[in-house]
């Protein structure tokens, strides 16, 4: 394993480990990292079962362009699982480099029409499932006083858009979990960025693999607002007012962010090519959180200690 870990530094090549990364924003930024010479783990369900076409697409894309990648089979919905793939990448690299939280679950309809066990699915895959992988690699990470999280969280955590509650309480957990942990990891050298995407409505599976609410005499009681949640999908699309949305933004903008010197890596990051304009809130927020830790001196926990702090 030292021999492993000294090859990688001689080398520069940091290694990372992605969920979700069998579609859309995972799948893009999985294939945009490998070709740059990054060692990349891609977590797959079951990729050698009913995702295989998924794990063939991605291998043959990366090789197709002469580069090799790891698929590795990971469901943040099991502790055993996460802790599996932390240990496959510590035993075959040394270090984990990067961890991007990615894997998510969109929502979509009337809020009380979700089962209460809809809405804990949401957290489960939205929040909790980081945390389970989180537990799994931190203690690696703070062993090797260095490391990043990269959380790929959502403008809508910032500006609530109507009939996606169960997806938007989990992304509010997660981005959270996000921060909170963040304040925490950085006295041992880890960085945490949360992107903030905006809408995008091509490139994902979001749409196509959506959860409805399973209450349907709760749903017939809400047909007043039938036309409002039937032009749900338009309303979205008025948002595009400057060209086409392309999701390899999103894996262009984790690859620079992987990029920048240690300490430098802001906590949140949008990319939005729409009129959603979450953007300002993040300003708020973060003027807010540096006055309220200064007074409880704790700012500190602002900055990623580094060999020099």
């Amino acid at each position: 394993m030292i021999n492993k870990t000294l090859n990688k530094m001689a080398s520069n090549q940091k290694t990372v480990l992605i969920t979700g990364a069998g579609s859309g924003m995972g799948l893009h930024t999985a294939q945009t990292l490998a070709l740059s010479g990054f060692k990349v783990y891609a977590g797959i369900r079951d990729p050698n079962g009913r995702n295989s076409h998924k794990s063939t697409r991605l291998r043959e894309y990366v090789e197709g362009h002469g580069k090799t990648i790891e698929i590795i089979d990971l469901d943040i919905h099991q502790d055993a699982s996460c802790q599996a793939a932390a240990n496959k990448v510590i035993e075959k690299d040394g270090s984990i480099d990067v961890v991007i939280h990615n894997a998510a679950h969109l929502f979509v309809g009337f809020s009380e029409g979700y089962t209460p066990e809809q809405l804990q699915s949401s957290l489960n895959t939205n929040a909790v499932g980081a945390h389970r992988l989180n537990r799994a690699v931190l203690p690696y990470m703070r062993k090797q006083k260095n490391g990043i999280l990269i959380y790929v969280g959502s403008g809508i955590t910032n500006l609530m858009a109507p009939f996606t509650a169960p997806y938007v309480i989990g992304k509010a957990a997660f981005d959270a979990l996000a921060e909170s942990t963040a304040y925490e990891v950085s006295q041992f050298g880890i960085e945490t960025s949360i992107m903030m995407p905006g809408v995008f409505m091509e490139g994902t599976s979001h749409f196509e693999t959506a959860e409805f609410p399973k209450d349907e005499e709760v749903l017939k009681q809400y047909n007043r607002l039938k036309k409002d949640y039937d032009n749900y999908e338009s309303g979205l699309r008025n948002l595009f007012r400057f060209g086409d949305a392309p999701i390899q933004g999103v894996a262009d903008k984790i690859e620079e962010l992987l990029l920048l010197p240690k300490g430098q890596k802001p906590l949140r990051v949008t990319v939005d090519y729409s009129d959603y304009l979450a953007e300002p809130g993040n300003a708020v927020r973060e003027t807010l959180t540096e006055r309220v830790f200064r007074i409880m001196n704790y700012s500190h926990l602002l900055k990623v200690k580094t060999d020099e702090n």
